[in-house]
């Protein structure tokens, strides 16, 4: 659309990158300590990165920590034993990294270091089962023909894996670890959950 910036990831671009500005809305500008949990390459670390802000990156993989040195700090960690001291995070976001973990103790362990007033944002994926899914497939399949068709793919060196739990088990999983928070399904194949820790 003629006005709009270009998208900060238009050359390089993929599902995941095309949400990483909702990402960094959610955070906010006022977060000081931000966690990026399964970094991967660095990425959305670096993209998060502001001055006076402290920007970690958290992967158990050590290929993505070797590339993600660039403006965060990163140490080679789990989700399910985040290197932080309890309530001293403003922000954690996690991308396409929930499925890979022990959901439950991964969450609960970002419930243990966001601050009182912080934030979580997660995004991610399920498995599809039933009408509706294939409905909103549909979606999924015409949104990614109409925004990629002025982006130039990428796909990073990660870890991959298939979502064992269905979108609204996945869903049900998030609000029930944790309570409160927001969820919906984005198009092309992503859910954006979301949580303020009281």
């Amino acid at each position: 659309m003629a006005g709009m910036a270009p998208h900060p990831f238009a050359s390089r671009w993929n599902h995941n990158a095309h949400y990483y500005p909702l990402l960094a809305a959610a955070v906010g500008e006022s977060a000081r300590t931000v966690v990026d949990v399964g970094c991967g390459d660095g990425t959305l670390a670096r993209f998060l990165a502001r001055p006076g802000r402290d920007v970690l990156g958290v992967d158990p993989d050590p290929r993505g920590v070797l590339e993600a040195q660039a403006g965060v700090r990163v140490v080679a960690a789990r989700a399910e034993e985040l290197p932080c001291a309890d309530a001293t995070v403003d922000a954690l976001v996690m991308v396409m990294a929930l499925h890979h973990t022990d959901a439950p103790a991964a969450l609960a362990e970002m419930r243990r270091v966001v601050r009182p007033g912080g934030t979580v944002a997660i995004l991610g994926y399920g498995r599809s089962a039933g009408f509706r899914d294939r409905v909103l497939e549909a979606r999924d399949v015409a949104a990614h023909r109409h925004h990629s068709r002025a982006m130039t793919a990428w796909e990073p060196d990660v870890a991959l894996a298939d979502p064992s739990l269905t979108w609204a088990q996945t869903r049900d999983q998030l609000r029930l670890e944790l309570p409160g928070s927001t969820w919906r399904r984005l198009p092309m194949w992503r859910y954006l959950a979301t949580w303020q820790a009281a």
